[in-house]
């Protein structure tokens, strides 16, 4: 199942994106040149590819999952990738609490 998140996230991603995987199930993107409100735009797009897709599992079947994501803007004030990392675990986990599925921006 992570393989093929991470394959329809960087399938939707533009080349100057960078993404990988923090651990678990938790994945993070670095957009640059992208303005917070054209970030949130793209994680909504991200969840909407991860939800209209289907993973073949080795037995046939089908998964469909779903997608939280929390956007934060980076910074000359970030102090750090881990400050920026809380800053964003902060929106994800409104997200979560909220219903799940959904994108939500650092306020």
């Amino acid at each position: 199942m992570l393989k093929a998140l991470a394959e329809i996230l960087m399938g939707t991603c533009r080349p100057i994106d960078i993404s990988g995987r923090l651990g678990g199930e938790e994945f993070a993107m670095l957009m640059p040149e992208t303005e917070a409100a054209d970030a949130f735009w793209a994680a909504e797009r991200f969840r909407q590819a991860v939800e209209a897709e289907s993973i073949a599992l080795p037995d046939g079947k089908t998964l469909q999952v779903t997608a939280s994501f929390g956007i934060a803007p980076l910074s000359e004030a970030t102090a750090s990738v881990e400050a920026w990392l809380a800053a964003a675990d902060e929106p994800l986990y409104a997200a979560k609490r909220g219903g799940r599925n959904r994108c939500v921006a650092s306020g």
